[in-house]
């Protein structure tokens, strides 16, 4: 299990240099333990705006979370700018 988790990815669009930042991290839920919930709760932030998403409710690996929502947010981005017939070129995809 994983606290903190990072996904960046940087791509070329119209030859300008943009990037994709998406930060997870778990924190302790307040109260008391209630049976067949997690302890942490996902807290997740995609360029520098807070993201809400249901699974981060039941997220146990920070690392992992931030890998899908990075992902599917890369994937949104191709598509939209498929369907204009534009390109863009990864640079650069990293996770921590």
């Amino acid at each position: 299990m994983e606290t903190k988790g990072t996904y960046k990815l940087t791509y070329v669009f119209d030859k300008e240099t943009k990037e994709l930042t998406v930060a997870v991290e778990l924190l302790l839920r307040e109260g008391l333990g209630q049976p067949f919930k997690n302890l942490y709760v996902g807290n997740a932030t995609v360029n520098g705006q807070p993201y809400d998403d249901e699974r981060l409710e039941s997220c146990v690996d920070a690392k992992l979370m931030a890998e899908r929502i990075g992902l599917e947010h890369k994937e949104k981005i191709i598509a939209k700018l498929k369907k204009e017939g534009k390109r863009l070129k990864i640079k650069k995809e990293e996770i921590k």
